[in-house]
């Protein structure tokens, strides 16, 4: 039986971002199934101009160094995660809807728009990691 990893993502700080993009996009390419549920500040991340214009919450000295020395950015990591394994990313309905995003402000790697509701049905048997 395949393992499955469930990731919910929350924070929109650097350093748990890439924690959970680092880990989702290793367990998919060591054949787990993975699921990545972005909401809350993390979705502020993923929308085109945040990241084209560079505007990151950083933690830290981690944070700092990852936006300097990281060869390879969040979007790019999961994107590259989903070409080689198994992995969906979605979006939360409920907070595009509060702050009024839509699905054509964020970078292309969502596979859908979901409530929390649809995401843990999906998710039902995975082991879930909260970041």
């Amino acid at each position: 039986m395949t393992e499955k990893l469930a990731i919910v993502l929350l924070s929109g700080s650097v350093e748990k971002l890439a924690a959970g993009a680092i880990i989702g996009a290793m367990a998919a390419q060591y054949g787990m199934d993975v699921k990545i549920f972005v909401s809350m500040n993390a979705l502020l991340a993923f929308k085109k101009e945040n990241l084209e214009k560079g505007k990151f919450v950083t933690e830290g000295e981690a944070g700092k160094a990852i936006l300097e020395k990281s060869k390879e950015n969040i979007v790019d990591m999961l994107r590259n995660a989903k070409a080689t394994g198994n992995l969906k990313i979605y979006a939360c309905s409920m907070i595009m809807d509060l702050m009024g995003i839509k699905k054509e402000d964020l970078v292309d790697i969502f596979d859908d728009v979901v409530g929390v509701a649809t995401f843990l049905s999906e998710v039902e048997g995975y082991k879930i990691m909260v970041i």
